[in-house]
């Protein structure tokens, strides 16, 4: 059993915590027997890449989901996901979730039955688990090229990113030459599409601590989601003209799925490409997550709300991933001296000298991220840069073979 934590407000800040105290589960440590490291921590969800929100982390929910006719998955006839009796989403991952997840998991449900649809025109003597192993791999390398040549080079704006992100799936040679020649040349002139096996430089590959660190994004998240009346023509550089305002809180868990039928998936698709996403900077995290309910892996409520940014500080200290000029330091990046090294922000060192006096070394990670000079045309800080252009070649690396 997991033992429960329970983190309580100091008097002094009490009165501004939405929750004065709330309890979680202790992240629990196993035996690893790898490379003399006795202790670690066990995730039984895998890494997003594989199609794993769309198609679950092991074989029990695999076949959950599985029409098992000419290889498709459930999907309801709105487009959106079916519900079980307790109207939990039918999807891979069902935990913690919210409306824009569920809509993209339908999207690419869809997606996926499509491919079938195609594989099957072309070829009729595929069976259905041909058919549902197929779409899987291609829809699953859609997600990840999604991710590599479009997510990507909008956190970091820049000519320079574009071509390098799009280096890295299509190599130096281009995707013209690809599309003409083929795999050529491995990684570096053929890109991660073109490598015949991983190179994981003697170290077995895993998805690391640091890298969950870096990816805590939830000030990306609004405080309302704006509907929008797709029936509707937006002038010159406008967006369509929004019908109403939905509070973020209410499209979360059991109760966003229920709003999800009300307002339909093509307007939610619109409403959501329209709407631009959060900073990731101070004082811009969603107030709303600091009471939120958070759920089991089979999408039941717990019992207790959590305060999410503290949790997710604890989480970093907890399974001691290094803080913030010592995780810069391990990256070969300056470290700060002082907190003007940080920010311009005269409110922002104020505030973080009260919080961690003059000690820079006390700095927690996911703050230091949030208070750091962006550089021009990034929406992440450069120590998480670091971060992601070393995974992400990794995870690319591992998923295309």
């Amino acid at each position: 059993m997991h033992s429960i934590i329970e983190l309580k407000a100091s008097a002094e800040v009490a009165s501004q915590c939405p929750l004065k105290s709330f309890k979680f589960y202790k992240t629990k440590e196993v035996d690893t027997g790898f490379y003399g490291i006795n202790k670690g921590h066990m995730n039984i969800r895998t890494p997003w890449w594989d199609g794993s929100a769309i198609y679950g982390s092991n074989s029990t929910k695999l076949k959950k989901l599985r029409t098992f006719k000419d290889g498709k998955l459930k999907i309801g006839e709105d487009g959106l996901l079916q519900h079980d009796n307790d109207g939990v989403p039918l999807s891979g991952d069902v935990r913690n979730g919210w409306i824009g997840l569920s809509t993209l998991q339908a999207l690419f449900i869809l997606e996926h039955n499509k491919i079938c649809d195609a594989l099957k025109k072309e070829d009729h003597t595929l069976s259905d688990e041909d058919l549902y192993r197929h779409a899987r791999l291609v829809t699953s390398a859609v997600i990840a090229k999604i991710h590599t040549i479009d997510w990507t080079v909008e956190l970091l704006k820049t000519d320079l990113l574009h071509v390098a992100m799009r280096a890295n799936w299509y190599g130096l040679l281009g995707k013209k030459f690809k599309d003409k020649f083929g795999h050529v040349g491995g990684a570096i002139l053929g890109g991660i599409i073109g490598l015949k096996k991983p190179n994981n430089h003697g170290v077995p590959y895993s998805l690391t601590e640091e890298f969950v660190s870096v990816y805590r994004m939830h000030s990306l998240l609004p405080d309302q989601l704006l509907i929008r009346d797709v029936n509707s023509i937006p002038g010159p550089n406008k967006s369509l003209n929004v019908t109403k305002k939905v509070d973020m809180i209410n499209l979360i868990g059991k109760k966003g799925e229920n709003e999800i039928s009300k307002i339909g998936s093509r307007t939610l698709m619109v409403s959501m490409g329209h709407q631009a996403c959060g900073a990731l900077e101070l004082w811009n995290y969603p107030a709303w997550l600091r009471y939120v309910v958070p759920q089991n892996v089979d999408g039941t409520d717990r019992p207790d709300q959590v305060d999410l940014p503290s949790l997710e500080i604890y989480r970093d200290r907890e399974r001691n991933v290094a803080r913030y000029n010592e995780f810069r330091r391990s990256l070969f990046l300056i470290p700060i001296s002082k907190w003007q090294d940080l920010t311009d922000d005269k409110k922002a060192i104020d505030t973080l000298r009260e919080v961690y006096g003059d000690d820079v070394e006390q700095l927690d990670l996911l703050v230091g991220m949030a208070a750091e000079k962006k550089i021009k045309g990034f929406a992440i800080s450069e120590t998480a840069f670091v971060i992601f252009i070393i995974m992400a070649s990794r995870y690319n690396s591992n998923k295309q073979n």
